[in-house]
């Protein structure tokens, strides 16, 4: 065989490349002997021109566009704690410590069961709501 062969893939293509032919169209080839294999390189034929392009259809619901910073309602600010945003199930843990006053969590765990709250998010709530009111652990004893 006369045409040049290479140890290694990497250098058949590297030596392809530098002959001017692009990546994309390099085609290696090996050259198996008794003394061991080898590698050459080939320029493929350009692939034929791509066919019409299908618009890709999603389904699902749209993504809401998010509020711009600037005009989204302050939340209030307590003790380096912030107030959770109305609507969600944190908001809902602080509105039910709100109207009963502070509670130890060994009272709190049946009313997360009960309102189907996650009963640790429910407690991490509470200390939240502690520290934002200004309510130390001493005085929650």
């Amino acid at each position: 065989m006369t045409a040049k062969t290479y140890t290694k893939r990497e250098n058949a293509k590297r030596a392809a490349i530098a002959a001017g032919v692009p990546g994309e169209l390099v085609q290696i080839t090996v050259h198996k002997s008794t003394e061991g294999t080898r590698f050459g390189w080939k320029q493929k034929d350009a692939p034929a021109p791509a066919a019409e392009v299908v618009p890709v259809v999603t389904i699902g619901k749209p993504k809401k566009e998010p509020m711009p910073k600037g005009q989204r309602e302050p939340r209030e600010e307590r003790n380096g704690v912030r107030r959770p945003r109305a609507g969600g199930a944190c908001a809902a843990v602080w509105e039910y410590l709100d109207q009963n006053g502070n509670m130890q969590p060994k009272d709190l765990k049946p009313v997360a069961a009960e309102k189907g709250w996650n009963e640790n998010n429910a407690l991490i709530e509470l200390y939240g709501w502690r520290k934002f009111m200004g309510l130390s652990r001493a005085a929650a004893k």
